[in-house]
This record gives C-alpha cells, structure tokens and sequence, in this order.
C-alpha cells in the first residue's frame, strides 16, 4: 500500500494559509475566488457612483442569476 506524499503547507503571505486543505482543493478555492472578484470588480465600475450597499447587492444577484 502506497502512501500519498505529503502535501507542502501553503506560503506563509497566503491567505487563509491557517487552513489545512490539499493542493488541488486550495487551487479551486483560488479561482472560484479570482472569478467572484473579477465579477464584483466589473459590477463596481458599472453601477453609478451614487448607489449604495442595496444596489450593489441586487445587481451581483442578477449576474449570478444569468
């Protein structure tokens, strides 16, 4: 029986370096994260100056919805 090799810690000025997950797992969490920050990013450019927490939260739902 084969042990798996051990998974190397990832570096310290990671976020949530704390958390004990393997490599693949931390990858998926990597870009599901860069794809929420791209949409919210590009939400933010678009919605008016002028719009609050409210409006913000109801367009990001309307992306997610489409």
């Amino acid at each position: 029986m084969s042990k798996s090799s051990p998974v190397p810690p990832p570096a310290p000025n990671e976020p949530a370096a704390y958390l004990d997950m393997p490599a693949e797992r931390r990858g998926a969490a990597k870009s599901h994260v860069a794809i929420l920050s791209a949409t919210m990013r590009r939400i933010a450019a678009e919605i008016p100056f002028q719009a609050d927490v409210d409006d913000f939260r109801r367009v990001l739902i309307q992306e997610c919805d489409q």
